[in-house]
């Protein structure tokens, strides 16, 4: 039987700048130390009665094989397991647009309009 090789998934990895745009940096540990510093979390919606929590972050690292760089990652926790999902954007504008859309689907589920 021959071994195989796992071959690991090249990275990227970002930063924000002052005005939220990412920003591709080659150090690891420079991208870490950022990461520690900095909130990652830009908007996050509690729908208390039902529990369902909306979250949009950054995420910081996109792996080549995904195409498209979606830095930016809007979560959906709480609600049934087969519910609770997560969407890619590329921007922080795009993202916050994409929360508000999510949210206001859930509100329309939740109350029946």
């Amino acid at each position: 039987m021959k071994s195989r090789t796992v071959t690991r998934k090249h990275e990227h990895f970002y930063v924000l700048d002052e005005k939220n745009t990412p920003v591709e940096v080659f150090d690891r540990s420079e991208w870490s130390r950022w990461m520690s510093g900095n909130e990652q979390i830009f908007r996050r919606t509690l729908l208390e009665e039902s529990g369902v929590t909306v979250t949009t972050r950054f995420r910081g690292v996109s792996g080549t094989s995904t195409g498209e760089v979606l830095l930016f990652v809007t979560r959906i926790a709480g609600m049934q397991a087969r519910d609770n999902e997560s969407y890619g954007a590329r921007t922080l504008d795009e993202a916050l647009e994409q929360h508000e859309r999510i949210v206001q689907k859930i509100l329309r589920m939740l109350t029946g309009r």
